[in-house]
C-alpha cells in the first residue's frame, strides 16, 4: 500500500495537534483504513498551507469534482 505523502511528511501527533483530529483517526487513515473524504483533505491543506495534490495521492479531477477520492488511491 502506497502512504500519501503528507502522513510520511509528518508524524501524526504533530498532525494531531495542528488539525484536531485524533491520533487514532489519523494512524486509521493513513493505514487505509478509513476512506478520505473532502473534508478531510481540505482541512489539512488548510492547516499545513499546502495543496491537496501535495499531500495525498488523488487525481487533479478529484480536487476539483468532489467526487468518490478513494476510486484513484491505490491501496497496491
Amino acid at each position: 500500500m502506497q502512504q500519501h505523502p503528507v502522513f510520511r511528511k509528518y508524524k501524526s501527533e504533530w498532525l494531531h495537534e495542528v488539525t484536531g483530529y485524533s491520533k487514532i483517526y489519523l494512524l486509521r487513515v493513513a493505514a487505509g483504513n478509513v476512506p478520505l473524504s473532502r473534508a478531510f483533505i481540505d482541512r489539512l491543506s488548510f492547516k499545513l498551507n499546502e495543496p491537496a495534490k501535495e499531500l495525498f495521492l488523488i487525481d487533479a479531477a478529484d480536487l476539483t469534482s468532489g467526487g468518490d477520492l478513494n476510486h484513484s488511491y491505490s491501496r497496491s
